[in-house]
């Protein structure tokens, strides 16, 4: 379907007040010209605006809330709002939000006291599951160390690490010596007797994928191996060397077998065998013979040359030159003529190569290790757990295991792998204070509500996600104490105003969103196909501190979505980005820079698919809306890494989409009737953005 055709009968214009303006000469633009940017410290809101695919048009006539509550909801969003008391409470009184850990169990009872002191109706803390054992992190610390003559303890470089969440953390401070992981026979036997209360240095080069998901999949998969390897040792199974040896990758060792034809063949043709082995200089040795009969015996003055496999065979019929060259994986091959002519054909077993990994982890292992180091390969360190989804809390707590691993930011890596290669002897010094706790251990959405006084069956759902990763040195801000302290500070707001809303508007903090979306599953999972088709619209705060700037927006759902979202427009101005939006060599975006508005996107139909709670609903129809975060925060610097702390936070983004949160579903909440699904069936149904009809 095409997007909505907007009407031009009305220009949309900007005024910009010039009192205490600030001037200043932005650097050589592409054009080779200097760029004169003025600012003006109070700038003047334009009339109310929509804005669709980042042009300003003008807002559909449908009424929506009552002005006078839209212009208090303004008014204390700009003046009196609390987002930031918010976040620095889950931030800095709280801390990170790990799903199955008492801290998030304590957010979950703060969020929803802070509900109730505010008069929101029908708060609850609703399970939707349990977990086993419980996670809790405590302080951890990680450094390279060295010891003087005297005992003392000098920290001579800190680590940035993390390690995975629900893993075995050290018994206190635990300081070793670092060897690396070896990854050869040969390797292993270099570093026997040196394993014992060392911290394993494992490969940078581990292959797969950079980046969290492959480097917290490697990290996972070592877990698991060493898990095994304990078990192994524990039932006294050990992992051994196979006595035969392993053929080298080449064209005619192996052990070879099929078939020969012949006329001094008893039954015309028997099984026959060939097992060859080239040595470091290329010469062959082997066996060759007709197993059936019991007839084996070693090849004479066997030579390979130019891909020729050649040596006498002492045949029962006596010596006979054999001359074979295979094919891949296969010879054939005929000697003699006429009535004596003998046919060979033989196929090459392929042998798997020995996979020592398993082996070397169990004689690693049973030195006992103090445990194990690896690299993150970027500056990054990425959090996760020992496993995903739900399988995560029905773990027993002997899935901790025993041995802890940590992965170290990159250059504290290759800081520590230059000393080793220089023969430095290299003390490192970790204290991981993990508490594993056996369950069960109730699992909660936090749910409020300001009831509808019309339709109160009817919900608009304000949202985001609670829980956070609790990798050391994170406070779980971006991801996602943002949207939790915008979806708490928009039910203040609303209620601070004495809002009246005709739907029902319901807040939900959801929880297991990082292990797969689980709390809000459950509550979809939950829910009657009434209650499902009562929902008019669900939006998600999940994509950092940038502000709420846009949201995907199909055809039919523009005369609602531009009238709910377009009070926020021209009310929000920041002169950190006007600057820099007008500096830089663009000019596209000179006509809104510095305007926190929110685009509709336009789009054929909502996504069925997504990586946060919206997804949950729009899998089964209902609308969610994943808010597009504009602004200047690169999201993925603090995404589930050690720098997701309250520094990154942007005051003037949360006070914006705080308001724009509350004014959104307040105005969806009061529309004459819930958010369409589907286009309507008729003619000429696309929205005109001038009749509101």
């Amino acid at each position: 379907m095409n997007a909505p055709k907007i009407p031009a009968d009305r220009p949309i214009t900007a005024t910009l007040t010039l009192a205490a303006s600030l001037v200043l000469f932005a650097g050589c633009s592409g054009s080779g010209t200097t760029k004169l940017v003025t600012y003006s410290a109070e700038v003047k809101a334009p009339e109310r605006y929509a804005v669709l695919d980042d042009q300003k048009v003008n807002v559909p006539a449908m009424k929506q809330g009552d002005e006078a509550t839209i212009k208090a909801i303004l008014r204390e969003g700009k003046r009196n709002n609390k987002v930031m008391d918010h976040l620095r409470h889950l931030a800095l009184e709280i801390g990170p939000r790990l799903t199955a850990s008492a801290a998030l169990e304590k957010a979950n009872m703060w969020a929803a006291s802070q509900y109730e002191s505010w008069g929101l109706t029908n708060v609850e803390n609703r399970q939707w599951g349990s977990a086993t054992v419980r996670f809790d992190r405590g302080p951890s610390t990680g450094a390279v160390v060295s010891v003087n003559d005297d005992g003392e303890v000098r920290t001579e470089r800190e680590i940035e690490f993390t390690t995975l969440s629900f893993a075995a953390g050290t018994d206190g401070p635990v300081r070793g010596h670092v060897v690396r992981m070896p990854t050869t026979l040969e390797e292993l036997e270099a570093v026997r007797g040196k394993l014992n209360g060392a911290w394993i240095l494992h490969s940078r080069y581990q292959g797969g994928r950079e980046g969290i998901r492959g480097v917290g999949g490697q990290m996972v998969a070592r877990h698991d191996l060493r898990l095994e390897g304990r078990r192994q040792l524990a039932a006294g199974e050990k992992v051994e060397i196979p006595t035969t040896a392993t053929y080298p990758k080449d064209s005619i060792s192996g052990l070879w077998k099929g078939t020969i034809t012949g006329p001094a063949i008893p039954t015309g043709t028997t099984e026959m065998s060939l097992d060859v082995t080239l040595d470091e200089s290329g010469t062959p040795t082997g066996e060759v013979g007709l197993p059936a009969f019991g007839f084996i015996n070693e090849m004479v003055e066997p030579s390979f040359a130019d891909g020729t496999l050649a040596f006498t065979w002492n045949t029962p019929e006596g010596p006979r030159p054999m001359q074979l060259t295979p094919q891949g994986n296969e010879i054939n091959w005929q000697m003699g003529s006429g009535d004596e002519t003998y046919t060979i054909k033989l196929t090459r077993e392929e042998v798997p190569e020995f996979d020592a990994s398993a082996y070397i982890m169990q004689e690693v292992l049973a030195e006992g290790p103090a445990g194990f180091m690896s690299s993150s390969r970027d500056e990054r360190v990425w959090t996760t757990s020992i496993k995903r989804g739900m399988d995560l809390f029905g773990m027993d707590i002997a899935d901790a295991g025993q041995d802890p691993e940590v992965s170290i930011r990159d250059s504290d890596y290759r800081y520590i792998n230059s000393e080793l290669a220089d023969g430095q002897d290299v003390l490192v010094e970790f204290d991981l204070e993990h508490h594993i706790t056996e369950g069960p251990f109730p699992m909660y959405n936090t749910i409020a509500e300001i009831p509808g006084t019309v339709w109160p069956e009817q919900v608009v759902i304000v949202s985001a996600h609670l829980d956070s990763w609790n990798g050391p040195g994170s406070q779980g801000v971006v991801d996602n104490g943002t949207g939790s302290a915008v979806t708490i500070e928009a039910a203040r707001i609303l209620a601070a105003v004495g809002a009246k809303p005709k739907r029902t508007i319901r807040f939900i903090l959801w929880t297991g969103e990082e292990q797969g979306l689980l709390g809000s599953r459950a509550y979809v999972e939950s829910l009657s196909e009434e209650e499902r088709a009562n929902i008019s619209a669900v939006f998600v705060d999940d994509g950092g501190t940038n502000y709420e700037g846009g949201i995907p927006c199909p055809p039919w759902m523009f005369e609602y979505l531009a009238p709910a979202t377009a009070p926020t427009n021209g009310q929000f101005f920041s002169e950190t980005d006007g600057i820099r939006l007008l500096s830089d060599d663009d000019a596209s975006n000179d006509a809104r820079a510095g305007w926190m508005d929110v685009n509709l996107r336009t789009v054929d139909a909502l996504p069925q698919g997504g990586g946060s709670d919206h997804a949950s609903f729009n899998a089964v129809g209902i609308p969610g809306f994943y808010w597009d975060e504009v602004g200047r925060a690169d999201y993925r610097y603090g995404w589930h890494t050690q720098n997701d702390r309250i520094d990154l936070a942007i005051e003037e983004y949360l006070v914006q989409s705080s308001t724009n949160a509350a004014l959104t579903a307040y105005n969806l909440a009061c529309a004459p009737s819930m958010l369409p699904r589907e286009p309507k069936v008729a003619e000429n149904s696309a929205p005109n953005a001038g009749s509101g009809e």
